[in-house]
């Protein structure tokens, strides 16, 4: 009974393991048609405590189960790709011309405008102060006027020719021809202007200076001004350049004396 217990045990696990083959894997599963019973269940040996008159247990045949059509494991193939018709092919736009470039008409050339030319004043020859001492001779070289001042004009000293004293300033001289002597008198004039005055002296109206003295009165005081000195004719022609002159505030130089002499 133990054996045939066995055998049947083992029968079941066969079974089960058929079961789960079928579901797991059944194209492994070997068709029914080909098992052969006889091989797969050996005689079972009867024992002796049987009697023989006893009958075997008549063994169920195995249930014959449909051959099972395996399943095809690959995915079916997708119908074939049908590619979609191609529409029109669009039309290139045309591309933009550029305009001509407008060229620029010429300006007009004007005629450059000449700048009217500037007056230049010519400067006057200011004098400058010599020391004092011995009239000079006259100068070898022609002026264009026929009287110059003295190389050592002009010089200042102090008023000696009235009793005004410090209250007093003036500008004095005397007139020389070519020997260095004085000329006549009323031979010429001298024009003196400039910080409100505007005279004229002839030659030898102030003897107390020379024969051909001339002397003109400027202000009350010693005072610093400007002025300008020249020697006229007796009709207005001037006969030597322009002098200009500076008096000084100081009562020991209240009279600037300026001297003429004949150049040629």
């Amino acid at each position: 009974m133990s054996l045939a217990a066995a055998l049947l045990l083992l029968f079941s696990m066969g079974i089960v393991a058929a079961i789960v083959l079928f579901f797991v894997a059944p194209e492994r599963l070997p068709t029914f048609g080909s098992l052969d019973l006889d091989r797969l269940l050996p005689e079972l040996a009867v024992p002796q405590a049987f009697a023989p008159e006893e009958a075997l247990p008549t063994l169920v045949a195995a249930i014959e189960l449909p051959t099972q059509t395996p399943t095809p494991t690959e995915p079916p193939l997708d119908p074939t790709w049908t590619p979609l018709p191609v529409g029109p092919s669009a039309t290139p736009l045309p591309f933009s011309t550029l305009k001509p470039s407008v060229t620029p008409s010429p300006l007009p050339t004007f005629p450059t405008k000449t700048p009217t030319p500037t007056y230049t004043p010519t400067a006057t020859n200011t004098p400058t102060a010599t020391p004092l001492g011995p009239t000079a001779t006259p100068s070898p070289t022609r002026s264009a006027y026929i009287f110059t001042k003295t190389d050592n004009s002009p010089f200042y000293l102090q008023n000696h020719a009235n009793n005004a004293g410090c209250g007093w300033l003036g500008i004095a001289g005397e007139v020389l021809d070519l020997n260095r002597n004085p000329v006549a008198f009323g031979s010429y004039r001298v024009h003196v202007w400039g910080s409100g005055l505007d005279e004229r002296v002839l030659v030898g109206s102030a003897p107390d200076y020379g024969p051909s003295g001339w002397e003109q009165f400027v202000f009350d005081t010693p005072v610093m001004r400007d002025y300008n000195v020249q020697l006229e004719s007796p009709s207005g022609t001037a006969v030597s350049q322009i002098y200009r002159v500076q008096t000084r505030p100081n009562c020991d130089e209240n009279l600037l004396q300026l001297n003429f002499v004949q150049n040629h």
